[in-house]
């Protein structure tokens, strides 16, 4: 019982970790965009962090069902934690 509460525990933490670079990824992609007007570096760092999550899950998911749940939900919650730090522009 212990070593699944363990394995859960370290797998919602990865997904923490990996949700949070997403996020930090994002910002840095529209910060680069709005201050040079630049495409080419935000694009290969869109691309960058798609194919980084999609081996990362891939993954995880050989683990099995519950560490590929945990990293998700790991993920969703760093994705809104992030958000929810940020200041949102006013139009």
């Amino acid at each position: 019982m212990t070593n699944l509460v363990l394995r859960v525990l370290l797998f919602l933490a990865l997904g923490f970790a990996l949700g949070w670079a997403h996020a930090k990824a994002i910002a840095e992609g529209e910060r680069i965009h709005h201050e040079t007007g630049e495409r080419a570096r935000p694009t290969i760092i869109f691309v960058l962090r798609l194919v980084l999550l999609c081996v990362a899950f891939g993954l995880i998911g050989k683990s099995g069902s519950m560490p590929l749940l945990a990293s998700l939900l790991g993920f969703v919650v760093a994705r809104l934690v992030r958000r929810r730090g940020t200041k949102l522009p006013h139009k």
